[in-house]
């Protein structure tokens, strides 16, 4: 196992609200080697050396994670293009090099999700949860891919931490709750654009409502398949969709709002248990975002009302005339 070496990068992590206990600035190098010195190889699979902390929640968090793990890996590598991860590829401490397989997965029981040091990091660290550890092993594992691929994904942004969720909740279901929470949080707090803007980072709850649920409007509701949104990139949500459409990227955030829009109530936007709301057949003008703290997206024109009115204005014109005998 890699025990980390001091430095200080920031941890790239995958925050679940109302879990863990230790905050992230002091999720560190040297409280790894303290914390993980101690812990014991569970399993070996193709991909991954799985390590435990010994205890009865890490056993089956470890058994989870090397009953899927090759599985799992296959799928995002093909999501990736096939992409193998590069010789050389660091461990968390950003100095040791080493071959990139196989992954490295630890046990934190103080994680409040998951985390790795560098987007390229191949040591995954995820909280002791055997019903959540399987998603929380993935959506580290996507980084590593992101970093390999580096056609725009990035970990410790917006765009990347959303891709990251939604390809592990593609593959583990149990962090679909997630979505739904920090999605329905995103709409309360004035649907803030952080699709044509990629600068909040992967703590930020609001972008990480925002960013899984344009990566299901591109693929539920556009119809784009994961592999295709993921090979091509871009430097921002709104990128990757004016790749793939030829539309400016405020285009699309303006229809993916106006759909949301339709199943809202006020402040209160209704999503599904499965987090993904998408294909929504109706359009309409979204609420006045509440949130100045950033770009907002206007809602579509209702171009039905618009025609109403100009008839309206074009009767009362033809009104007027027979009336002054000027018709």
């Amino acid at each position: 196992m890699a025990i980390p070496q001091g430095g200080a990068l920031r941890p790239h992590v995958l925050i679940y609200p109302g879990r863990g206990k230790i905050s992230l600035d002091e999720v560190t190098f040297p409280r790894s080697r303290a914390v993980f010195n101690g812990e014991q190889q569970y399993a070996q699979t193709k991909y991954a050396t799985i390590f435990t902390d010994g205890t009865s929640q890490g056993n089956a968090s470890a058994q989870a994670i090397q009953s899927s793990f090759d599985n799992d890996y296959a799928v995002i590598q093909g999501y990736f293009g096939g992409l193998a991860l590069p010789p050389g590829q660091q461990g968390d401490d950003q100095t040791t090099p080493r071959t990139a397989l196989p992954i490295q997965v630890l046990m934190d029981s103080q994680a409040g999700g998951a985390y790795h040091f560098g987007c390229n990091a191949t040591d995954l660290y995820v909280e002791p949860d055997a019903s959540l550890a399987e998603g929380f092993a993935i959506a580290e594992l996507v980084e590593v891919f992101e970093a390999a691929i580096n056609n725009g994904w990035q970990c410790g942004q917006t765009n990347g931490e959303a891709l990251s969720r939604v390809l592990a909740a593609d593959r583990a279901p149990g962090l679909n709750q997630l979505q739904v929470q920090t999605g329905k949080q995103w709409w309360a707090d004035g649907n803030q654009d952080f699709v044509t803007n990629n600068s909040a980072t992967d703590q930020n709850t609001d972008s990480n409502g925002c960013g899984p649920l344009f990566l299901y409007y591109l693929h539920s509701q556009l119809g784009y398949d994961w592999r295709t949104i993921v090979t091509t990139g871009g430097s921002s949500l709104g990128d990757t969709y004016q790749k793939l459409t030829g539309k400016s990227p405020q285009t699309g955030f303006e229809d993916f709002l106006s759909r949301l829009a339709t199943i809202a109530s006020g402040s209160t936007l209704n999503l599904p248990a499965s987090g993904d709301p998408f294909p929504i057949g109706q359009t309409t003008t979204p609420p006045t975002p509440t949130n100045t703290g950033g770009t907002t997206g206007g809602g579509a024109v209702n171009w039905i009302v618009v025609g109403i009115i100009a008839v309206v204005i074009v009767l009362i014109v033809i009104g007027v005339l027979i009336g002054t005998g000027h018709l």
